[in-house]
C-alpha cells in the first residue's frame, strides 16, 4: 500500500533572492513556525560569503545551510527558515512501506534514542552515519523532523554480477607492451580486494592467492574467481588465466555488505574491484555519499566499479547508486577494435558529470574490463612506490589512467568512452618519466606550475583530477569544491578545457569552465613551442584547502610506434582469435604499405597497400595457418617501421585420450611445420618445463597439470590449455563397441578405442549362458579402430565383451554388446514369453514393409498391423493371457509363424 505524501507549500518571504527561488518555496516554513531553527534556505554566494556549513546543495545557486549559533538581524533577512522536506530525494512522491530507507545522521546516538522512543524499528548499518528503516508515512514525517537527520534515501542494496566469462586480450590496453617494457612489474608485494562472492581458492591460477580475511563470502562464484583470475592470475590454465598483475595477491570482500569495507578489513589492499550492480539509480544517495567520503579521508585508496551492462536503455544507464560517487573510477568495455560494446552502461551521471571515465576491453560484460583495470591501478602503484618511495595517491593514479588514455569515439570526453581507452604502457612511463605534479591550495588561491613544450609537439594533453568531499545526500549536485584548470601560453593566451552538455550527451564536447568535475582535461594541437603555464585555481572551497594531482604528456609529430605485436606477442593472441594489429601514429594524412617478414627481413610478403594510418589498427586474417617467427613492416614515403620479432602460433588443442589404469595419455594437433614440442607440468604454483618431445603424443602416470607448446627456430609458441586432473578410470580406453550381422552369416564385432598405449593383447569373448568363451584373438595391436569376427553366430541374441590386456596383465573389459541374428529367418519376434500390456519387437532381416497379424487358439485375429521398418514394436494392450499364433507376411507372399505366451 503506498500513502500519497503531501508537501507543503508555502509562498517564501519578501527578499533579496532571485526569481528562481520560487521552484524552492515547498522547503520554507512559516515565520511563525521557525523556533529553534537549526537548517535555513540561503544562496550559495551568501552562505560562502558568511562560512555557513551547506548541509545540501540545491542547485548552482541554492542550498540549505545548518547554524548551531545565534544569527544576527541582517543575516536572518538574506536567508529562510527551511522545512524537513529538503531531507527527502527531489524525486520522492510517495511512500512505500515494503521498501528499505536509508537515513543518514550527524548524531547516531541521538537519532537511535528518538528512534526508540517513537517505537520506529531500525538496522545499524556498518557505517556509523547511516540506519535502514522500514516505515510508514506518518513515521518517516517523525524521522525528517528530527534535528539529527541529514537526509533520506531509498536504493537498491542488492548486488548482481555484470559478466561471466574470463576473456583477457592484453592487446587492447597495451599490458603485453608494458610487461615487455616494464618486466619486473608483476604486482608483487602488492594487494587488490574483489568485493564479490568468494573465489574458487583451487583454480590453478590462483593457488596461494589468498589472503584470509573476516569479511569474505561463504558462497563459492565462478564470476569471483574469474575477476581475480584477470586482476591476478598466474596463467597455468592457458593464456587467458593470466592475469595483470600476476604476483599480487587476493582479498575477498563480500558484497552483499554493499557498503564501503572498514579499511581495517582489507587486509593492507589499497585498491578495491566491483564488477557487480544493482538498479539504475540517477541521484547522488548514501552509497555514493559514503564511497565518497571513504576515498576523500584515505586518499591512497582506490575503488573501481563496472559501469553495468545495461547500455541498451541509453544514457544514464549507470547501475547502482555508488557508481555516481565523484572520486571512484567507472570502467565501461570496448571490443577488439575498440568500439563500445553496445551493452556497456553510458553516462552522464545524474548531475551531468563524465561517466564511465574509462573502457577497457571485454567482450563479455563491464565487470571483466573493471577487474583488468583493477590489475593495471595495481601496477601503477608498485611503481610509484618503486620510484618515489611513497605511495600512489587515488587522484594521482586516476589522472594518469585519464591523461594516458586514447581518445575514441568523437574528439574529447564523451558519456560513452569517457575519456577513452586505457594504456597501460604510456601510464607506466608517466611515473617514470616524473610527468605529473601533485599540489594543494587554499580557498581563493591561484596556483601556477612552468610546463616546457618541446618543439614538434603534435599534442599536448593536461589533466587535473582531485579527491571531493561527499556531498549531502540527495544534491542536486555533488562537487563541493570547485578546481579549475588554464593552461596559458607565453603570450597569454589560454587554454580552457573540455565541456559537455548533459542535457544533449551526444553533442561534442567543447572548451570552457567546468563546475560539474573533479576532473579537467585540456589538450591543445600543434601548440608553439615553449614555456607554459599550468594555472589551478579554487573559488569556492568547504574545507580550509584541497590537494590536487595533475598528469600531463607529449605527442610528438611524425610518430609511428607498434602497439601488438611486440616482442612478447603471438599472433593470435591466445592461439585462436584474431586480434587487429596496432599502432600509435602523427603521420596525419598519409597511407602505408604493410608487409610481414618470416625470415628477419630477408625476404617481404605485402599484406596491404594504401593503410590509412589514422586508424591504428589493421585486421589481418592469414590464409592458413603458420607457425613462425615474424616481424611487420609499415612502410611510409620510404621510411620503414618495424615491429619486434613476435611469435605466430596456434593452440594445438590438446586432448585427453586415456585416463586408464593410473595412465594418463594426452595428444594434440600435430602441424607439418612443426617437429619439437615442450611439455609443462605444474609444480606448486606454476607451470614448470618438464621435457622436450618430436611426437604428438604424450603419457604420465601423476595425476598433473600439463601444457605443451610448439618448438620453432629459436622460439617456442603459445602454450595450450592445460589439461584437467580427471577422476580416475574415467576415459578407460573403449570409445566405441558395437555388434552387427555380417556376410549373412557372421557378426562383425566394431571397436575404437581412445588409445592402444600399453595394450598386450585384445579377446573377443562370447558370452553363452553366463559362461564365456573367448573366439577371436589380437595380439599385435597397431591401430586404435579394428572389427573382430564371430564366425558362429547362434539364431537369436548373441552377446560380447571385449576384454583388453595391458602390459602388466591389468585387465579392462568393456561393456556387454548385444545383437541379433536371424539365420535363415526373415524375422525375429522377441520376447516369446510377454507380459500383459508390454509389446513385441520384431526385426527383419530386410528393409521393406511387412503385415503382422496375431491370432488366438481359436483362430480369432485379434491384431493386425503393418510393419514400417527394418525394426518394429507391437503393444499388446488389452490381450488377454494365453497362447496365440503370430503371422507374418512380406509383399512377395512369403509367410513366416511363430508361437508367443501371453502371461
Amino acid at each position: 500500500m503506498k500513502t500519497k505524501f503531501i508537501y507543503l507549500l508555502i509562498l517564501i518571504h519578501s527578499m533579496s533572492f532571485s526569481q528562481d527561488s520560487s521552484f524552492w518555496k515547498h522547503l520554507i516554513k512559516k515565520e511563525s513556525e521557525a523556533k529553534n531553527q537549526k537548517y535555513y534556505f540561503s544562496t550559495l554566494e551568501n552562505a560562502h560569503k558568511k562560512s555557513w556549513k551547506i548541509v545540501k546543495k540545491l542547485d548552482l545557486n541554492y542550498c540549505i545551510i545548518e547554524t548551531k549559533s545565534l544569527l544576527d538581524k541582517n543575516d536572518l533577512k538574506n536567508i529562510l527558515p527551511a522545512n524537513n522536506f529538503w531531507k527527502l530525494p527531489a524525486t520522492f512522491k510517495s511512500h512505500d512501506e515494503s521498501k528499505q530507507y536509508i537515513v543518514a545522521t550527524d548524531n547516531i546516538d541521538d537519532l537511535i534514542d528518538e528512534l526508540n522512543e517513537a517505537t520506529i524499528p531500525f538496522i545499524r548499518t556498518a557505517t556509523n552515519n547511516l540506519i535502514l528503516i522500514k516505515s510508514n508515512s506518518k513515521n518517516i514525517s517523525k524521522v525528517i523532523s528530527s534535528n539529527s537527520v541529514l537526509a533520506v534515501s531509498s536504493e537498491s542494496l542488492i548486488p548482481v554480477t555484470e559478466s561471466k566469462i574470463a576473456d583477457q586480450n592484453f592487446t587492447i590496453n597495451q599490458i603485453n607492451k608494458a610487461n615487455y617494457n616494464f618486466p619486473t612489474l608483476l604486482g608483487e608485494n602488492e594487494i587488490i580486494s574483489i568485493k564479490d562472492e568468494f573465489l574458487n581458492i583451487n583454480d590453478i591460477d590462483l593457488l596461494n592467492k589468498l589472503v584470509p580475511s573476516s569479511i569474505q563470502s561463504t558462497k563459492l562464484s565462478d564470476h569471483a574467481t574469474a575477476m581475480a583470475t584477470i586482476v591476478s592470475g598466474l596463467g597455468n590454465s592457458s593464456i587467458l588465466g593470466k592475469g595483470v598483475a600476476q604476483k599480487s595477491k587476493i582479498q575477498s570482500s563480500d558484497f552483499l555488505k554493499i557498503f564501503p569495507d572498514d579499511l581495517s578489513t582489507l587486509q593492507g589492499a589499497t585498491t578495491q574491484n566491483h564488477s557487480y550492480g544493482t538498479e539504475i539509480e540517477n541521484f547522488y544517495g548514501s552509497l555514493a555519499a559514503t564511497y565518497d567520503e571513504q576515498l576523500f579521508t584515505n586518499p591512497f585508496l582506490t575503488h573501481l566499479f563496472s559501469s553495468g551492462n545495461r547500455g541498451a536503455e541509453g544514457f544514464k544507464s549507470l547501475s547502482g547508486n555508488f557508481k555516481q560517487s565523484k572520486n571512484s573510477i567507472v570502467i565501461g568495455c570496448i571490443d577488439q577494435y575498440e568500439k563500445i560494446m553496445s551493452f556497456s552502461s553510458k553516462g552522464p551521471a545524474y548531475d551531468g558529470r563524465i561517466k564511465p571515465e574509462l573502457v577497457a576491453y571485454s567482450t563479455q560484460g563491464t565487470s571483466n574490463a573493471t577487474a583488468l583495470t583493477s590489475g593495471i591501478v595495481t601496477l601503477l602503484k608498485e611503481h610509484f612506490k618503486n620510484i618515489t618511495n611513497a605511495p600512489l595517491n587515488n587522484a594521482l593514479a586516476k589522472a594518469i589512467l585519464i591523461n594516458s588514455a586514447k581518445d575514441l569515439g568523437p574528439k574529447g570526453p564523451d558519456y560513452t568512452y569517457g575519456y577513452g581507452s586505457i594504456d597501460a604502457d604510456k601510464s607506466l612511463k608517466t611515473i617514470s618519466e616524473n610527468r605529473f605534479i601533485i599540489g594543494n591550495i587554499n580557498h581563493n588561491q591561484r596556483n601556477l606550475h612552468n610546463l616546457t613544450i618541446p618543439p614538434a609537439t603534435k599534442n599536448v594533453k593536461i589533466t587535473l583530477v582531485w579527491n571531493d568531499m561527499p556531498a549531502a545526500i540527495n544534491s542536486a549536485f555533488s562537487l563541493v569544491n570547485d578546481l579549475d584548470l588554464e593552461l596559458i601560453s607565453a603570450n597569454k593566451t589560454v587554454y580552457l578545457p573540455y565541456i559537455l552538455n548533459p542535457n544533449s550527451p551526444q553533442e561534442l564536447a567543447v572548451t570552457g569552465r567546468d563546475n560539474l568535475n573533479t576532473i579537467e582535461q585540456i589538450i591543445v594541437t600543434n601548440p608553439i613551442a615553449g614555456i607554459y603555464s599550468i594555472g589551478v585555481s579554487a573559488n569556492l572551497l568547504s574545507n580550509l584547502s584541497q590537494d590536487y594531482s595533475i598528469a600531463y604528456e607529449f605527442e610528438l609529430e611524425n610518430k609511428f610506434e607498434w602497439n601488438y605485436p611486440v616482442r612478447t606477442d603471438n599472433f593470435p593472441f591466445d592461439g585462436k582469435t584474431i586480434s587487429p594489429f596496432k599502432w600509435d601514429s602523427t603521420l596525419s594524412g598519409k597511407t602505408g604499405q604493410l608487409a610481414i617478414s618470416y625470415n628477419e627481413g630477408q625476404s617481404w610478403e605485402t599484406i596491404a597497400t594504401e593503410v590509412n594510418l589514422e586508424k591504428e589498427q589493421f585486421e589481418y586474417s592469414p590464409t592458413e595457418q603458420k607457425y613462425a617467427e615474424a616481424r611487420l613492416k609499415m612502410t611510409v614515403n620510404n621510411v620503414d617501421y618495424l615491429s619486434d620479432l613476435f611469435t605466430i602460433s596456434y593452440d594445438l588443442n590438446i586432448n585427453s585420450s586415456l585416463v586408464c589404469d593410473g595412465t594418463t595419455e594426452i595428444n594434440w594437433n600435430k602441424p607439418t611445420d612443426v617437429n619439437l614440442f615442450n611439455i609443462y607440468k605444474l609444480i606448486g604454483d606454476h607451470l614448470q618445463f618438464t621435457e622436450q618431445i618430436s611426437g604428438s603424443t604424450y603419457h604420465y602416470t601423476d595425476g598433473k597439470n600439463y601444457t605443451v607448446t610448439p618448438v620453432f627456430g629459436k622460439s617456442e609458441g603459445i602454450k595450450s590449455q592445460s589439461t584437467l586432473v580427471y577422476e580416475s578410470n574415467s576415459n578407460c580406453y573403449f570409445k566405441l563397441a558395437a555388434a552387427e550381422v555380417y556376410e549373412e552369416n557372421k557378426v562383425k564385432i566394431d571397436v575404437g578405442l581412445f588409445s592402444i598405449f600399453n595394450i598386450k593383447k585384445i579377446d573377443l569373448i562370447k558370452i553363452i549362458n553366463s559362461s564365456e568363451i573367448i573366439i577371436a584373438t589380437n595380439s599385435n595391436v597397431s591401430s586404435k579402430d579394428f572389427y573382430l569376427l564371430d564366425e558362429n553366430p547362434i539364431k537369436g541374441n548373441n552377446q560380447y565383451k571385449i576384454k583388453l590386456t595391458l602390459m602388466n596383465n591389468t585387465i579392462i573389459n568393456s561393456t556387454t554388446i548385444n545383437t541379433n541374428y536371424l539365420a535363415n529367418s526373415l524375422f525375429l519376434v522377441t520376447p516369446t514369453l510377454v507380459r500383459k500390456n508390454e509389446s513385441l519387437y520384431i526385426e527383419a532381416k530386410n528393409e521393406e514393409q511387412f503385415l503382422f497379424y496375431l491370432y488366438n487358439l481359436t483362430g480369432q485375429n485379434v491384431i493386425t498391423t503393418p510393419l514400417l521398418s527394418k525394426i518394429s514394436s507391437v503393444p499388446l494392450n488389452d490381450i488377454f493371457a494365453g497362447i496365440y499364433i503370430y503371422k507374418i507376411v512380406t509383399k512377395k507372399g512369403q509367410i513366416e509363424t511363430g508361437k508367443i505366451i501371453i502371461m
